[in-house]
């Protein structure tokens, strides 16, 4: 078994939780009853309606981003290879595996984009930390670099570390 040098999970940041969208949408829906109310008494029974689908409309941006969040990339550098496995929020799952030693980090601080992390080999490009701030970006490519340097100089070495 080799060593492990790097064993990171990567995920989007929670802006609210679920009690935190329960209590907005407890308060919409209570201010959109109210007024659709008021509406409704002043005879103007459509607007009632559209302010029920406006309500419905925020509920589903909702479930539609927390179901989004659920997007993960563990990443895993050891001596032997990098293996990078892809969850996003469905649960569809995306798995790839290159050897260490021709891994590299690109990272772009100028690029604000998710394409200003990511990991190269001489075939393919993994982008990574497409929800990570800028400098969470810029600590991470700094973590992966660091663990691809100790399984290269691990794997030079013969596993003598």
């Amino acid at each position: 078994m080799s060593t492990i040098y790097l064993d990171a999970v990567l995920e989007p940041p929670r802006s609210l939780s679920a009690r935190g969208v329960n209590r907005v949408m407890m308060i919409l829906g209570g201010m959109s009853f109210v007024s659709g109310l008021g509406f409704l008494l002043m005879g103007a029974w459509p607007v009632t309606g559209f302010m029920g689908l406006e309500v419905l409309a925020v509920w589903l941006g909702f479930r539609w981003t927390a179901q989004a969040q659920r997007a993960r990339t563990y990443v895993q550098v050891t001596a032997d290879a990098v293996t990078l496995r892809r969850v996003d929020g469905w649960g569809r799952e995306r798995r790839a595996r290159v050897s260490s030693y021709f891994a590299r980090v690109e990272y772009d601080s100028a690029a604000s984009g998710p394409q200003a992390l990511r990991l190269a080999t001489s075939r393919a490009v993994y982008p990574l930390g497409e929800h990570l701030t800028p400098k969470e970006r810029e600590s991470f490519a700094r973590r992966l670099s660091d663990a691809l340097g100790a399984a290269r100089r691990e794997r030079h070495s013969g596993g003598e570390q």
